[in-house]
């Protein structure tokens, strides 16, 4: 689709704004243009009527004295001096009480009745005493009336034809002057609004092409425009949502980076992980690793120390991701070299630090807890490399001991190995018949619940002593049973591991 997204090509907001203005300011301006010449044309007849009127009353005025002495010349050039000295009057007369004419710039009609010609009308809005006719030649006439009176009496009336062509004439001259300037206010006009949509929208449109750029990911797009204006603003709001896109953008890539680099540290750890219990005389065990959200690290294994022991490993690894699953990678193939060779868990510990602190990273390391069971000797010796406690439960009498020999974390730089091995101690225990080791990671008793309450171990001690005595299936089953109704469902922000081993009778001849 590209940046547009999707839509059908049109006209852009200029070539809109450019298109309006040339159909509304000439359709305005004409409008302007029509109501301006139709109140010119009543402006200038109104002014024709009022010059005729004082043309009409004028020569009513001086006729008033010749009229009552009957002197027919000063009448006959009072209306030949009224017609001269006013253009565009067709022609004066004065007439008696009776209706005849005694004086008439066409001097046939003297003495003749006064008539007026077919088809004249009162002019509207007058008191009749003016009428509106068009003549044989075709001319348009304003015929004015005015009494001759004397003493408030009225012995007679003037009359004045005027041509209404003067009004045409002038009102095409208005017309044209008012054409040209119309024209000339439209095409300013047009400029410069032109102008104006030029400096508004030509930005706009230079900001649209770089949002377009920014949705088809260049969003180092540079926006520059130097307006304080809405235009201005715009372009500071998209160089914000640019820099806020690429932000996003780089977090996404970060996310779906430590996303895939967790899927391959899970493969790795699961691929580490015990595939099932091994099955060996004396010993009934069971185990449960359940995986949070993140890789925790967690890491148990059982080791095959010859000559009927077994080794019971369970550790967990600081680091995360991929780093964090080589160096249980590490910890898995070290741990499974030794086990064989090495005469004591002491000894199988120091061995694990002594390799591992050469090659883990310094901000990393490990915790452990090892068990090397004996089942024909009836004992277990264990280390606790600064690792949670395990626990040995006793049926008959019912006891709960704590496992923690002294130690520090593996792996760690400033410890080096006669360090270690002076810190670390190694416990000796009785591994009877019905005897049950626990040992687990902080997953379980830091498990947390909706409250914000951890397991803790108490809760798991409780747990150990009730199902203890049931067997190492049982048991686990138990105790998963216990974290899952005490974390609500809540997600585990740590790995569950925990491994239940339990001392059997020896069968003969095993």
């Amino acid at each position: 689709m590209g940046g547009s997204g999707g839509l059908r090509p049109g006209l852009g907001l200029k070539a809109r704004f450019a298109l309006w203005l040339v159909l509304f300011v000439p359709a305005m301006m004409l409008a302007a243009y029509l109501y301006f010449s139709r109140h010119e044309q009543a402006a200038l007849a109104g002014e024709i009527l009022l010059r005729g009127r004082t043309i009409c009353s004028g020569l009513a005025s001086g006729a008033e004295e010749a009229l009552v002495t009957g002197d027919d010349l000063a009448l006959a050039k009072l209306v030949v001096d009224a017609k001269t000295r006013n253009p565009g009057v067709i022609f004066c007369s004065v007439t008696d009480s009776l209706g005849v004419i005694w004086a008439h710039t066409d001097l046939s009609l003297v003495g003749t009745p006064e008539s007026v010609p077919p088809g004249a009308r009162r002019k509207e809005g007058t008191s009749g005493d003016i009428l509106e006719y068009r003549t044989k030649q075709g001319v348009e006439v304003f015929d004015i009336f005015h009494p001759v009176a004397v003493g408030g009496k009225a012995i007679g009336r003037a009359r004045v034809a005027v041509s209404r062509e003067s009004i045409r004439l002038a009102i095409a001259r208005a017309r044209r002057g008012l054409a040209l300037v119309t024209l000339g206010i439209m095409i300013l006009g047009l400029a410069g609004m032109l102008l104006m949509v030029s400096l508004v929208v030509g930005p706009l449109g230079r900001i649209t092409a770089d949002i377009e750029a920014i949705g088809n990911g260049d969003l180092d797009r540079q926006i520059k425009t130097g307006r304080r204006d809405e235009v201005g603003k715009i372009a500071l709001a998209a160089r914000s949502m640019a820099a806020k896109l690429k932000v996003a953008r780089e977090r996404l890539i970060e996310q779906e980076r430590i996303k895939r680099e967790l899927q391959i540290a899970r493969d790795i750890q699961t691929a580490l992980l015990p595939a099932a219990v091994p099955a060996r005389p004396g010993l009934r065990m069971a185990s449960r690793y359940r995986a949070a959200a993140e890789v925790g690290g967690d890491y148990y294994d059982f080791i095959d120390a010859g000559r009927g022991r077994l080794g019971i490993v369970v550790a967990d690894v600081s680091g995360k991701g991929v780093g964090g699953s080589m160096v249980m990678t590490m910890l898995r193939s070290i741990i499974r070299l030794e086990g064989a060779r090495s005469g004591s868990p002491r000894e199988l510990v120091g061995s694990v630090h002594a390799a591992l602190r050469r090659d883990i990273p310094e901000d990393m390391f490990v915790t452990l807890f090892y068990a090397l069971l004996e089942p024909e000797a009836g004992r277990l010796r264990c280390c606790c490399a600064g690792h949670n406690p395990a626990y040995l439960f006793r049926p008959k009498p019912e006891r709960l001991l704590t496992l923690k020999p002294a130690g520090q974390p593996l792996g760690v730089s400033f410890a080096d190995e006669g360090a270690f091995l002076e810190r670390l101690k190694e416990e000796t225990a009785e591994f009877k018949p019905g005897d049950v080791l626990v040992a687990y990671t902080d997953g379980v008793s830091e498990a947390v619940n909706p409250q914000g309450e951890q397991f803790g171990e108490i809760r798991l001690e409780a747990v150990i002593r009730g199902a203890g005595g049931k067997g190492p299936l049982a048991l686990a089953d138990e105790l998963s049973a216990r974290l899952d109704e005490f974390t609500a469902g809540r997600a585990q922000a740590d790995d569950i591991t925990f491994v239940v081993a339990q001392r059997t009778p020896m069968e003969k001849g095993s």
